[in-house]
C-alpha cells in the first residue's frame, strides 16, 4: 500500500467518524443541557443530564480511529 492510498483511506475514515460522532455529541449536548427524554412502551420520563456526559466522551473517542488509521497506514511510509 503506497502512501497515497493510506492517506486515502484515512480522509473516509475521518470524514465517517465526523458523521457518527457529530449526531452523538450533539444528542449528548442536548441531555447535558436538560432534554433527554425517553419512552419505553407505556413508561416515559426525563434523562437525567448526566447521562449526556458518556455520549459526549464517546464522541470525542471517536476521533481515536482516524488518528489510529493513520498512524498505522500513513507514518513512516514512502511513496
Amino acid at each position: 500500500m503506497t502512501r497515497k492510498t493510506g492517506l486515502i483511506i484515512t480522509i473516509i475514515v475521518a470524514v465517517l467518524t465526523l458523521c457518527c460522532s457529530f449526531s452523538c455529541c450533539v444528542s449528548g449536548i442536548g441531555t447535558l443541557a436538560g432534554g433527554g427524554t425517553y419512552e419505553l412502551g407505556a413508561e416515559s420520563g426525563q434523562l437525567p443530564s448526566w447521562m449526556g456526559l458518556p455520549l459526549v466522551i464517546l464522541a470525542l473517542l471517536a476521533w481515536l480511529v482516524p488518528l489510529a488509521s493513520w498512524f498505522f497506514l500513513v507514518r513512516g511510509k514512502t511513496d
